[in-house]
């Protein structure tokens, strides 16, 4: 990830018409900022942008949300002091923000995420599917028409 302007993005500025990209940023600042909003606690957003390389038909779009668990990974750190004192210099600079993803060497970004893998895992395909049928085919068969709710063939 990389900072700009407060937000942390995944992926560089060219490469978010890849697959998409994900965003980090202090939802709380952003309130306070742009609307003058106190709010006790932390609040942070967690944004993924969806940009899929070829275009999907509407129809087909509505009834299958995206996969995103092959492009990210985001678990849940419990316990950093369990990591070995070289990775946990690292994964502290990574989450602080004093390190950039492109500072850690891929051997040590490996090791992050092997390590991570064995920590609670956000299943992100699972979340897009639970909320897409209310969020996104509602609104679509609202506005366009009649969803098939048929399987696809594949």
């Amino acid at each position: 990830m990389h900072n700009e302007k407060g937000t942390r993005y995944s992926n560089e500025r060219h490469q978010r018409q890849v697959a998409g990209y994900c965003r980090v940023y202090d939802k709380k600042l952003e309130l306070a900022e742009k609307h003058g909003k106190k709010i006790g606690g932390e609040l942070t957003r967690f944004e993924i942008v969806y940009a899929p390389e070829e275009k999907i038909p509407l129809d087909v779009l509505v009834q299958y949300p995206p996969q995103f668990n092959k492009y990210y990974l985001c678990a849940h750190l419990i316990s950093a002091e369990l990591l070995k004192p070289k990775l946990l210099q690292r994964v502290n600079g990574l989450m602080s923000g004093e390190l950039e993803q492109k500072q850690v060497t891929g051997y040590y970004r490996r090791q992050i995420e092997t390590e991570m893998r064995k920590r609670p895992i956000l299943d992100f395909d699972n979340v897009a599917a639970e909320q897409w049928e209310e969020v996104v085919t509602i609104p679509c068969a609202i506005l366009g028409g009649v969803v098939n709710k048929v399987p696809l063939a594949q």
